[in-house]
């Protein structure tokens, strides 16, 4: 009995490190003169931000309208999904989600 028991949390931990949740959210969208300072203000209100990063063009390091943060939680996360995601920030309307987790190899 408890070895069943211990199969079903096995699979349970797996499933959920299958779903991909993430403390990372992407953010798409944002004005090309948002500033990470400023993305990191926007979004510190729903909790421990460990990192705010733009993406950028390579060639002429401008920033590309979108870009991530990173939580400490996931709980985190969420809430600043469901609070930010279709937000009007500078004129423009955002779009925030859980990001994908990436797996190489």
């Amino acid at each position: 009995m408890a070895m069943r028991a211990g199969r079903a949390i096995g699979l349970a931990s797996r499933l959920v490190g299958t779903r991909g949740l993430s403390t990372e959210i992407f953010v798409s969208r944002l004005s090309f003169y948002t500033t990470e300072e400023e993305l990191k203000n926007i979004f510190s209100p729903f909790g421990a931000i460990e990192e705010a990063r733009l993406v950028r063009d390579n060639q002429t390091g401008r920033p590309k309208g979108f870009g991530f943060v990173k939580y400490k939680s996931e709980m985190e996360a969420q809430k600043a999904v469901k609070a930010m995601d279709g937000r009007i920030i500078r004129g423009r309307l955002i779009f925030a989600e859980i990001a994908k987790e990436h797996r190489t190899g």
